[in-house]
């Protein structure tokens, strides 16, 4: 099979195209192994142009084989323990980098109740197959989505090849 993008033009993907940072440090140990976990599962992958992510197929499933643990979560606005409890602080943190490279967001859910590490209406909710985070690269080149873990924060970059307009405001 042809690669859909050379090697040359991978490597002009050196622009951060959005970029968020959140914190995460003061979470228990099994919440902070699901940030890392759903962390690590989207690191290094590249969308080409017309491509849609989907974060649920990405990160999922949610259980102790793929390396999530027992954590807090929202279900039908309660807190209840499930595996991958946390993972919504990493979709939460994707989506805002994503908004911010201006990729197309083609779903996104909120919580069923108030999330404190963002801004109300901020949030992307991952709920089994229910609610899902999905993007597509609507840029005429490839992206790379990079997550960073480092003193307690997960932060997302997107890089790609920088060909939007100077000085407008997302």
């Amino acid at each position: 099979t042809e690669p859909k993008v050379t090697r040359e033009e991978l490597a002009q993907l050196q622009d951060v195209l959005g970029s968020f940072e959140k914190y995460f440090s003061s979470s228990s140990s099994a919440r902070k192994k699901n940030v890392r976990t759903g962390a690590e599962k989207l690191n290094g992958i590249v969308l080409y142009p017309g491509d849609t992510l989907s974060v649920y197929e990405a990160v999922s499933p949610f259980d102790a084989e793929n390396g999530y643990a027992l954590a807090p979560s929202y279900e039908n606005g309660t807190t209840v323990d499930s595996y991958g409890g946390g993972i919504c602080q990493v979709s939460t943190t994707l989506y805002n980098a994503v908004m911010r490279a201006e990729l197309e967001i083609v779903t996104r859910s909120a919580h069923s109740m108030i999330v404190t590490y963002v801004e109300t209406s901020m949030d992307a909710a991952i709920a089994d197959d229910v609610k899902d985070l999905k993007f597509r690269n609507n840029m005429e080149t490839a992206v790379y989505i990079e997550a960073v873990l480092s003193e307690g924060n997960i932060t997302f970059n997107i890089y790609g090849k920088e060909v939007r307009p100077e000085g407008r405001t997302v």
